[in-house]
């Protein structure tokens, strides 16, 4: 089973948390402002795609996301790879949090994930490419022989 849609929009990490007490009550702050925004966005998406494919999905997944980044106006065109901030591994976390709930039950369910950032050229829009695929216990058991062959485990 596979699902695949795009999320328009400027991609943004999931920064650092801070918790601190007020009024001997916990508050949690998102150290970027703008990452409930991204994330409520890829969630509108994820729920206006979803199709087939169950609500809260229970198995192993494997993701594969691409992140096209704005273009600075006087980076030449040759430059394709996006090597500035910010970091692919929180771009990653705001994508999982933003699925978590409507396409899966929890990131922890995540087995595999690729993910890459590039530039986005001129009439390509920015945003994010994304495909979920779940496996079933055969691939799993595949998957496992193939990394074993690999590392020359049995």
């Amino acid at each position: 089973m596979n699902l695949s849609f795009f999320v328009s929009g400027t991609p943004i990490p999931k920064g650092s948390t801070r918790s601190f007490v007020i009024n001997g009550r916990a508050v949690t702050t998102n150290a970027n402002r703008n990452t409930k925004d991204w994330q409520l966005r890829i969630a509108h998406e994820a729920q206006a795609n979803i199709g087939d494919w169950p609500p809260n999905y229970g198995g192993a997944v494997i993701i594969n996301c691409s992140f096209l980044m704005p273009r600075p106006k006087t980076l030449k065109k040759s430059i394709i790879h996006h090597t500035k901030r910010p970091d692919l591994d929180k771009l990653q976390r705001a994508v999982l949090d933003g699925i978590t709930g409507i396409l899966i039950k929890d990131d922890s369910q995540v087995i595999q994930i690729t993910a890459r950032k590039y530039y986005a050229d001129d009439p390509e829009p920015t945003g994010l490419y994304i495909e979920i695929s779940s496996i079933g216990f055969e691939q799993v058991l595949n998957t496992h022989h193939r990394i074993s062959i690999v590392i020359g485990r049995p």
